[in-house]
């Protein structure tokens, strides 16, 4: 399960870095010959479509239920939409998922500003936004590999062990991360960056996504094993929910933030002779139309890093423990259905 997971995460990661390059692609097609791509590949798809359609064969499963035919413990109830609902509130409610809410909502500040603003970081240095696209392309075979290589670890009692390991290790390359932004000026041309820095930055991502996806496989088998079998499908889009909006939320917070944790000075032209604070847009504005230069002294983007990487640890060690304990508990005690 582990495994299809991750390749159908590389894959959509893949299929997103493939429609980049095509827009590259159509920009230098013209008009006619794009309406001759979509007519040939929509017959290919009226065709297709209508050849499922007159061979396809449907079981209907409906007289076998109506027989009479009684269905195991296991079997994943169908609910509306409001019993669903309810249902929601009764698997929020139990007593390990309180814990879990926490941790799933709270584990990814340490990795707010890594995840977010290192690539505009790069991208306002100059980086060309395909080259930087292009890395996913290397990260791929980790993506894939990866979950299998862990997968006997993941798929006994302790899933979360990887997680637990995996953690301080991310907060450690958000630190090489900080470090290789703070080295790439000087790794520029007089047209683009020198081929070393992009093999540096290939090889720190890949070794950030053994990080990073160490930690999503382990919560997601661990999300199996918890979720009950009768509300599988359920139970599984809550915490993955939950998971992504944990994620989601410490990077919009930070980029919000961004500019408040940064500090510009306003220098003389030339002289670099500091005269004011310019980190307001009006004085920004005004010491641009006196000649001068507003300048960052501070950068918040390493800011961010730093306070992110000192909440992660943070958490880390207070954490650890109930995270260990939270996989001791029994399996049944996460059902909102007792057999």
């Amino acid at each position: 399960m582990d495994f299809c997971v991750g390749v159908d995460v590389s894959l959509s990661l893949t299929f997103v870095d493939d429609i980049r390059r095509l827009r590259f692609c159509f920009d230098k097609i013209n008009r006619q010959q794009r309406k001759k791509f979509f007519f040939f590949w929509g017959i290919v798809f009226i065709i297709t479509t209508t050849l499922v359609l007159i061979f396809k064969k449907e079981v209907d499963h409906s007289a076998c239920q109506r027989s009479g035919s009684t269905s195991s413990d296991d079997d994943e109830l169908e609910l509306g939409v409001f019993d669903t609902y309810i249902l929601l509130w009764d698997i929020v409610r139990l007593k390990p998922m309180l814990w879990m809410i926490v941790i799933l909502l709270t584990g990814k500040v340490a990795f707010g500003a890594t995840d977010g603003m290192t690539g505009l970081k790069l991208i306002a240095m100059g980086m060309p936004k395909d080259k930087l696209s292009s890395m996913a392309v290397f990260l791929t075979p980790v993506q894939v590999l990866l979950p299998w290589f862990i997968g006997k670890w993941t798929a006994g009692s302790g899933p979360l062990n990887v997680f637990l390991l995996a953690y301080p290790y991310r907060i450690f390359m958000g630190g090489i991360f900080a470090a290789l932004v703070w080295w790439t000026p000087s790794f520029r041309t007089e047209r683009d960056f020198s081929f070393i820095l992009y093999v540096l930055w290939i090889v720190a991502y890949c070794f950030h996504q053994v990080a990073s996806y160490s930690m999503f496989v382990s919560m997601m088998a661990f999300n199996a094993q918890v979720s009950d079998p009768k509300i599988g499908g359920t139970y599984m889009t809550l915490l993955n929910t939950l998971n992504n909006l944990g994620g989601n939320w410490p990077v919009t917070l930070v980029l919000s933030l961004a500019d408040y944790l940064s500090y510009y000075i306003c220098f003389t032209k030339g002289s670099k002779s500091s005269l004011y604070s310019c980190n307001a847009k009006v004085l920004s504005d005004q010491c641009k139309s006196s000649g001068n230069v507003c300048e960052v002294v501070i950068d918040g983007y390493y800011v961010a890093v730093a306070l992110c990487s000192v909440i992660g640890i943070i958490w880390f060690k207070a954490f650890f423990n109930k995270i260990k304990c939270l996989q001791k508990i029994p399996r049944t005690d996460w059902r909102v259905f007792s057999k």
